[in-house]
């Protein structure tokens, strides 16, 4: 929803798998202008003159180095899971990169565990409360645009949206797709609703 075939697009930390470039390339018609991918892994180049992968490159270093060939930056900038993986202090880093490679008023989209800050996995450096990163991100330069759920417990469905005609059309909704759906699908199809209930957030944020 957020990627167009005008915008020129960099990801950080795409993966060996590069599972994003796969969507915004596929099928008939492109859904991206360019793409650009850059991870520490190594990366196999790309013969399409619409990708771009730079592998063993260390963005928050060498971000300056892509926008010689895109002086105007990027129109959006995507970086999923990416951001606990390193410290606070590498992590303001992260942004202030991300929003240096944006056009003015382009967007970025960012995905993390937004949980409780203590909670997390064994091979997260660091989990942010939902304050802490809007926080992190406004002081990089960025404005909180939309922000949605991921990676939700079903339990939570219906629950906190305030009109009780919304929370029970929703109960309604989801008790006739759990016919079909398990429980993960179904959290899955109604997590957006609920960043504040979700273990993971995606943030839509817009260079100032």
């Amino acid at each position: 929803r957020f990627i167009t075939p005008k915008d020129h697009v960099l990801e950080i930390g795409c993966g060996e798998d590069r599972p994003l470039s796969k969507i915004l390339t596929g099928g008939a018609a492109p859904h991206v202008a360019t793409y650009v991918g850059v991870d520490l892994n190594k990366l196999k180049p790309s013969a399409s003159q619409r990708l771009t992968f730079l592998g063993e490159f260390n963005f928050v270093e060498r971000h300056k180095e892509l926008l010689k060939a895109r002086p105007g930056g990027f129109d959006v900038v995507v970086h999923l899971e990416v951001i606990e993986h390193m410290k606070v202090e590498h992590g303001a880093k992260l942004l202030k990169a991300c929003h240096a490679c944006l056009r003015p008023g382009g967007v970025m989209l960012m995905s993390t565990p937004c949980y409780d800050g203590v909670r997390h996995a064994a091979n997260h450096i660091h989990e942010y409360t939902v304050p802490e990163l809007q926080k992190a991100v406004e002081k990089a330069g960025f404005k909180v645009v939309l922000r949605f759920g991921t990676f939700m417990d079903i339990k939570h469905i219906a629950k906190g949206k305030g009109e009780p005609a919304m929370e029970g059309a929703i109960r309604a909704v989801s008790g006739a797709l759990a016919q079909y759906f398990d429980n993960d699908a179904i959290s899955n199809i109604f997590g957006p609703l609920y960043p504040d209930s979700a273990r993971n957030n995606l943030w839509v944020c817009r260079r100032a």
